[in-house]
């Protein structure tokens, strides 16, 4: 396909997107195979209008994505002209904005702590959660270093452990029949880690 046309093939996607539940699947390094839905609140969707000069090649890396409109939303902001648009660069810069919403995801938490809440159990599920988050924030050295050496092993084995870290976040409040306040940072993170771990095996381990 023309990747002129991916654009608009994208916008449509995230709108038609934006209005169901986000699911994502998770094969974690047990022998089963985990199942783990993020439900998106109704009325509180965000869009983002993609700027119409998106580099080609740009457009043809996160085509190749499961969720390519995260892909351009989480990699546009942080592009200059100093940045090759060639997979391993945009790897690094989806390794920083896993790092950037982890940390947003962190400043949430503690705000959502600081508030009075109807349920006792909210602050200890925050709790993990923030444990959760920051070990991710821990990883980002040993990410950037794996793919400086092309170690897929361990690239893999850190992406993977921070996508188990997002879902022990919001198993806490699954266990405790409550709704997360989290969620959409959740749902965001591990699709930005899908996409990395993505690139990383499709365009960038040769």
């Amino acid at each position: 396909m023309d990747m002129k046309h991916l654009i608009p093939i994208f916008v449509i996607f995230f709108f038609f997107m934006s209005t169901t539940s986000a699911s994502v699947a998770l094969a974690p390094s047990s022998s089963n195979t985990q199942s783990f839905s993020f439900s998106k609140p109704p009325g509180d969707q965000t869009f983002f209008i993609l700027p119409n000069d998106v580099d080609p090649k740009l457009q043809s890396i996160c085509g190749e994505t499961d969720y390519p409109i995260e892909c351009l939303t989480t990699t546009i902001p942080f592009l200059d002209e100093n940045v090759a648009i060639i997979p391993v660069s945009i790897l690094k810069v989806e390794i920083d904005a896993i790092h950037n919403k982890t940390k947003e995801a962190i400043d949430k938490a503690y705000e959502f702590s600081m508030n009075p809440s109807t349920s006792r159990l909210l602050p200890l599920c925050l709790k993990t959660c923030i444990n959760n988050y920051n070990a991710i924030l821990e990883s980002k050295q040993r990410i950037l270093d794996a793919i400086s050496i092309g170690d897929a092993n361990e690239l893999s084995m850190e992406l993977s452990h921070n996508m188990e870290h997002v879902f022990a976040c919001e198993d806490e409040f699954k266990e405790a029949k409550i709704e997360s306040p989290i969620v959409e940072l959740n749902s965001l993170l591990v699709k930005i880690i899908t996409n990395s771990l993505t690139i990383y095996v499709d365009m960038v381990k040769v």
